[in-house]
């Protein structure tokens, strides 16, 4: 099923909290699908770990390992969610070269391993453009500060810490305080990517562009 919904390749725009939708798709690893009212979800720190449908009039409940994704549709909800994220005074400070797309269709998740433990869902932030590299919302970035005499809870930071998997493999952590080393992981076997001297964070959506433009499946 195509991703679709994004006028550019960007990366999109992380919700701290489930999206407020009834409707989701499920699609198992059997190659099953599911159309339906979302019930719920249950979730840890690592991600979504179940998910509940209503198929037509029944209550089907999906554990994440046997899902491959979890598409959650876009309705006013959902976009009201995005503007609310992006709306509080510490957000606005951090918004630049923050990830800020949003999808017109759906939200999708996917099932991966987390920290060696079972599989969770997550937030993929690269539909349409994840032929060699899946990037992903890390829940574990979520931050609390204290800001103008209010405790609150911000997403600023979840932008410096992004989860990736190359070609289906282990997800590395790749952070704004390590990234020269996380682009040598990524990147290192491109010849083309090798010629950028001083790789900053903030230029992740541009070098896996390149890199799939340059050296993807090998190519270089």
């Amino acid at each position: 099923m195509a991703a679709g919904g994004l006028a550019a390749q960007q990366l999109r725009q992380p919700l701290e909290d489930v999206p407020m939708s009834n409707k989701g798709l499920v699609l198992l690893t059997s190659g099953e699908e599911f159309e339906g009212r979302i019930v719920n979800t249950s979730s840890n720190q690592h991600g979504l770990t179940q998910v509940v449908l209503e198929v037509q009039g029944e209550k089907r409940k999906f554990k994440a390992n046997e899902v491959s994704e979890f598409l959650i549709a876009m309705n006013d909800a959902v976009r009201f969610q995005y503007t609310n994220e992006r709306g509080s005074s510490v957000k606005k400070l951090l918004n630049k070269n923050q990830p800020s797309a949003v999808p017109e269709d759906f939200i999708i998740y996917r099932s991966v391993h987390a920290d060696n433990g079972p599989n969770v869902l997550l937030q993929l932030l690269n539909p349409g453009f994840d032929e060699a590299f899946e990037v992903f919302y890390d829940p574990q970035a979520r931050k609390s500060t204290e800001f103008g005499g209010e405790h609150i809870t911000w997403t600023g930071d979840q932008h410096r810490v992004f989860l990736v998997s190359k070609y289906g493999g282990e997800l590395i952590r790749v952070k704004k305080g390590s990234y020269k080393k996380d682009f040598n992981l990524l990147f290192g076997d491109c010849e083309v990517m090798k010629q950028i001297d001083k790789p900053d964070f903030k230029d992740l959506e541009k070098h896996l562009l390149e890199y799939s433009q340059h050296c993807e499946a090998g190519i270089q």
